[in-house]
């Protein structure tokens, strides 16, 4: 019986639809692990379906990567300065996405939110 409910339970998790999510720029706003704040722009083209290429400018760097949309989440694969990073993002209601991310040698982890323009 158990078994039965979790296959179940695991194919109606898989029925259900991705979130979509808004192609095109967005301002971002953030807090680094180290507390100082930044702002700047970032860029979703998308690649596929569920699948998204992301730029991000911020204080004259650019970051460079490549998500996914997971339910209502977006995960990023990125590199910044030669450092590789990852990223999470949940939709918000009103197009905004906030998250989480953590990059390098260093770890810890930084905010953001993301503004569409």
């Amino acid at each position: 019986m158990l078994r039965i409910a979790l296959t179940a339970l695991c194919l109606a998790t898989a029925a259900l639809p991705a979130a979509a999510q808004r192609a095109g720029a967005y301002a971002v706003e953030g807090r680094a692990a180290d507390g100082s704040v930044y702002a700047g722009a970032v860029n979703l083209v998308p690649t596929g379906p569920q699948t998204w290429r992301v730029t991000w400018r911020v204080g004259g760097e650019t970051a460079r990567g490549v998500g996914m949309m997971v339910r209502n989440l977006l995960v990023v694969g990125y590199v910044l300065s030669g450092e590789t990073g990852v990223a999470a993002y949940e939709q918000q209601a009103d197009g905004r996405l906030v998250g989480r991310w953590t990059q390098g040698r260093e770890g810890g982890l930084g905010t953001e939110t993301w503004l569409p323009r």
